[in-house]
């Protein structure tokens, strides 16, 4: 999965995650659900390290 994908992911996890919190009652099945799955995606994310939005390349070339 690419970098864009990946932000993607993320963002729309975190949206979740916060319309998930202001559901009253709160479901922690779907909450622990998608805040482990926001986990793995930020974590991709932080390998792939940090990216320049121009270019779409890594800022820094040395990077693996």
């Amino acid at each position: 999965m690419g970098h864009a994908q990946l932000l993607g992911r993320f963002l729309r996890l975190k949206q979740e995650l916060a319309v998930a919190y202001r559901t009253q009652p709160w479901h922690g099945a779907k909450i622990d659900r998608i805040a482990d799955e926001l986990v793995v995606a930020e974590r991709q994310l932080a390998a792939l390290g940090p990216q320049d939005e121009q270019c779409d390349e890594s800022m820094l070339p040395f990077a693996i």
